[in-house]
């Protein structure tokens, strides 16, 4: 075998070798850019959700907690009255890329 021959084969196998890891490796990066980014858009849902809240006049926010998973916003928490947790549901329902609303608001005892 010619040193040519050899130099040859060797380059023949790392090219199919890295041909073969390329896209195992592009669909790790997809997958792990699609978590950071379901994260980030999850994190900046609920500072949306949290700022809404606030701005409310009939909620007191520091007593309802949110949290999102996949979009979803999860109030829990306790609120004044029935209509104040109705209330909190359709504030949050309104932030834009929230897909679901889910409350365990309690109504605080009188």
């Amino acid at each position: 075998m010619t040193f040519r021959t050899l130099l040859a084969r060797t380059f023949a196998a790392a090219a199919l070798s890295t041909a073969a890891i390329a896209p195992l490796h592009a669909a790790d990066d997809a997958d792990t850019t699609g978590a950071v980014s379901a994260y980030v858009d999850d994190a900046t849902i609920t500072t949306k959700v949290k700022a809404a809240l606030m701005k409310d006049k009939q909620l007191s926010a520091l007593d309802v907690k949110v949290t999102t998973e996949k979009g979803v916003v999860m109030l829990s928490g306790t609120v004044e009255t029935p209509d104040a947790g109705v209330r909190a549901i359709e504030i949050a329902a309104s932030v834009e890329g929230v897909k679901d609303v889910k409350s365990a608001l309690t109504v605080k005892a009188a």
